[in-house]
């Protein structure tokens, strides 16, 4: 039987060809396209909550719609934190934290597809459900990645623009490596519960 898709999907498959958009103008010389970039950012989080609520919406809550949802989050954070690695922004150990939180967790997420399971419904213990799977740290954990990356973008806008430009902004380069370690510490306080609530499935 084919698989339908819906309108969420469509949304949530858009964010593709945005991200990459997103990541051509921040390689682009001058001072316009990281600004641009910054500009198209929001969106790029913002069609993260619209699949959700259009799928909710339109009664076309799928698990195809999860795993996209999930696979699509996932391209947007590594391609994003491996960008910025490259362009000197933030030290390497950052994304391969990143990078393998991603594979490990989403690995051990389909173990539990398979053993049928959601890839949320595989949380267990309260900590777990709160820190993985409650709205509200869910929620927390997307914005202060959107909010660390719009602040990375933003200063090398500031930087195109030159010294004085960013000499005039002091705080910015403040927050953004503030903001990587913060969203490493959620990664990882996020990551740690899958390993330790999976092993009620492997048992």
């Amino acid at each position: 039987m084919p698989v339908r898709i819906s309108t969420a999907n469509v949304i949530t498959l858009l964010r593709l060809p945005l991200l990459f958009l997103v990541v051509a103008l921040l390689y682009l010389p001058g001072a316009l396209p990281p600004f641009l970039a910054l500009a198209l950012l929001p969106a790029l989080y913002l069609m993260d909550w619209l699949d959700g609520y259009v799928a909710r919406f339109k009664n076309e809550v799928t698990s195809l719609g999860g795993v996209l949802d999930i696979a699509l989050d996932r391209v947007v954070e590594n391609v994003l934190w491996i960008v910025f690695v490259h362009l000197g922004k933030v030290p390497l150990w950052v994304g391969l934290v990143f990078i393998t939180r991603s594979f490990l967790v989403d690995g051990l997420r389909g173990f539990a597809l398979a053993k049928g399971h959601s890839a949320f419904g595989m949380m267990h213990s309260a900590l777990g459900k709160f820190l993985v799977t409650g709205r509200f740290m869910r929620g927390f954990y997307g914005l202060a990645k959107g909010v660390t990356f719009g602040f990375l973008t933003l200063g090398l806008g500031l930087e195109a623009l030159g010294p004085q430009a960013a000499g005039q902004m002091p705080l910015v380069f403040v927050a953004g490596p503030l903001l990587v370690y913060l969203s490493v510490f959620l990664c990882l306080a996020r990551g740690i519960p899958v390993l330790l609530d999976i092993r009620r499935l492997v048992g």
